[in-house]
């Protein structure tokens, strides 16, 4: 594993060898991966220093990883090493607004404009073929490309997966890998913790007209027993009862009991957000495929480990930026 630097004024290096430390992140909620490490410091030396702004690329066997710029840095009066955090492109879809209005766009379509306005290459999309009538008036990117998707998988029921890579933005549906990663005690798993969350539960939509009377209820009435009933209400517009339903719907599957796990186990890179693994663990009973929300690789004192947040539920991130172009 490499990481270079690249100054305006004296070229690219190699700091790897200066770096206490660094780790390579992302998350389901983010469409952007991120690096962040500390380097040696030495006032007045020679040593390649990050500033803002500056290029920073990770590499593995000579393949681009990872490559950003770094936007963050902080270095204290008695510290010796220098904090910095780079962010790869996608994070510029996180920074950048957009109003658009499209009647029929698809959302690979919608997708496609979006980047190219703001230079952003595109490596990998899925095909949907599914219209969509969709406005956005000083919208983040990121989130009109996550609207997109979301109203696609509504229609389709297909889950997708988008993150940046050295190559672009990728969008992919997030399928049970048949090379999914088995991991297991006493081998490259380390230790596992789960967690079990009923604070953001949804168990019961009532569903309304655009004049507010009420037209009817669904609910998990298991869920309503065992902690009371928590609702939301839903709005059924000119679209019909069935696009209300299926919003209700999905409310209800994504608001059920929420199980987090995480793992510790030995690095590796094919580890990234929204693949799967497949986990083995006697202790706290986990067996099964789990899905990666969150994957944190961490580099420190030659070792290289990485966590993951596993989620027994095959659930993507979701906006509702914009509204329906009537």
């Amino acid at each position: 594993m490499m990481i270079y630097l690249t100054k305006s004024k004296s070229g690219t290096r190699d700091i790897t060898d200066i770096l206490t430390y660094w780790t390579w992140s992302g998350d389901k909620s983010t469409i952007s991966r991120q690096l962040t490490g500390e380097v040696a410091y030495i006032e007045n030396s020679q040593l390649p220093v990050p500033e803002i702004g500056d290029p920073v690329t990770m590499t593995d066997g000579g393949e681009k990883k990872f490559v950003g710029i770094v936007l963050q840095r902080s270095l204290g009066s008695e510290d010796s090493t220098m904090a910095f955090t780079a962010f790869d492109y996608g994070y510029y879809l996180q920074r950048n607004d957009g109003t658009y209005k499209f009647t029929g766009a698809t959302p690979e379509e919608m997708t496609r404009l979006a980047c190219a306005d703001r230079g952003i290459p595109i490596a990998q999309m899925p095909h949907t073929g599914i219209p969509l009538r969709r406005k956005f008036t000083g919208v983040k990117l990121n989130q009109l490309i996550t609207t997109a998707w979301t109203l696609a998988s509504e229609k389709n029921g297909k889950v997708y997966a988008i993150r940046y890579t050295p190559a672009g933005l990728l969008v992919k549906e997030r399928t049970v890998s048949t090379s999914s990663l088995v991991l297991k005690a006493a081998s490259n798993l380390m230790n596992a913790t789960t967690k079990e969350d009923a604070t953001q539960m949804v168990n019961s939509v009532a569903i309304y007209d655009q004049n507010g009377n009420f037209l009817r209820r669904m609910g998990d009435s298991e869920a309503q027993k065992l902690c009371g009933v928590m609702e939301q209400h839903v709005t059924q517009g000119n679209d019909g009862a069935a696009r209300a339903d299926a919003s209700a719907k999905k409310i209800l599957a994504d608001g059920k009991l929420q199980k987090t796990v995480t793992v510790n186990v030995l690095g590796d890179m094919s580890l990234l957000t929204g693949e799967t693994v497949v986990v083995r663990e006697g202790k706290t009973g986990l067996t099964g495929i789990f899905w990666i929300d969150a994957d944190v690789h961490t580099w420190k004192n030659k070792n290289y480990y990485t966590k993951l947040t596993l989620n027994c539920r095959n659930v993507m991130a979701t906006a509702d930026a914009g509204s329906e172009v009537k």
